[in-house]
Parts: structure tokens; sequence; C-alpha cells
């Protein structure tokens, strides 16, 4: 079993990445999905769709069951690392459930552990709450086709 890290790997400039605000309803999952589906399919990463989009949901829903208001999903390429971070104002931080079969939920973030390469949470500083984000490493060829770094965009 991995062990959340308390800050994110520095890992390579940023080459690409996304923003997405979302509003605190459970539209925000599908909002979410779809982003992530739309994102990786136009940057190229075809490979981390299913396991992104799964991730990305569980982190929306936790935020959406354990803090009220506004919620931010950032997408990030970096040299050889996919991110994906969800902030919410929640200054509770994320504690993985021991498993048991009689548990009605609380299988999310053995969900994120299982998929991802890594994850973890940052406290967001002089703000309430944190982010809670996962990473996974991209091959050399996943990254070729990105010329230069490109400014932070945000979702439609």
């Amino acid at each position: 079993m991995m062990t959340a890290t308390e800050s994110r790997p520095s890992v390579g400039r940023i080459l690409r990445a996304v923003a997405t605000p979302l509003e605190p309803s459970p539209e925000a999952v599908s909002r979410a999905r779809r982003t992530v589906h739309d994102t990786l399919a136009v940057w190229g990463l075809d490979e981390l769709v299913d396991d992104m989009v799964l991730v990305a949901s569980e982190l929306v829903t936790n935020a959406l069951q354990h803090a009220a208001g506004p919620i931010v999903m950032v997408l990030q390429q970096r040299d050889e690392t996919v991110f994906v971070e969800v902030a919410d104002v929640s200054p509770a931080l994320p504690v993985r459930r021991p498993e048991s079969a009689d548990n009605e939920s609380g299988r999310g973030l053995a969900l994120v552990e299982a998929l991802s390469d890594d994850w973890g949470y940052r406290r967001r500083g002089n703000r309430r709450g944190k982010w809670v984000w996962c990473n996974w490493s991209l091959s050399p060829m996943a990254t070729q086709h990105v010329d230069r770094p490109a400014p932070l965009e945000a979702a439609s």
C-alpha cells in the first residue's frame, strides 16, 4: 500500500495545463470526466483516458462529499508526468480507509492508489482547503510532439 505524500513532487517543466472550476453539484463529476477525456484526447494521451477519467471522478466525488464550496480541477502535463489535481475548501485531509467487504463507501482512495503511479495532497497555503493530486509517468514517446510549454488554459 502506497502512503499519500504531503506535497506534490516537482517533476519537470509544465508543458501544458487546463484548469476547470466546478460548481459543488452532482454535475461536477460528469463535467470533470468530460474535461479529462477531451483534454487527454487533444494532448494525444489516449492510453491514460480510462484511468484518469475514473480517478478524476473519484477525486471530484470526494470533494463534493467532504467539502462545501467551490472545486477546481487542474490537468497538467510536465516533461515526463501527467497530473490531475482537485482543490476544495475543506481543511480535512484525505484518509485512505481500511478495506472491508461491509463498507458501503470509502474505496475511492484505494482506487486512486491502484490506478495512478503516485498520489498525495498539499494544503492550499493561506487559503482554506487542500489539493489532492495523483500522477502518471509518461513514456518518452508521449512527450515528443510537445515543442514548448503552453500557458494554463481554462476549460470551457
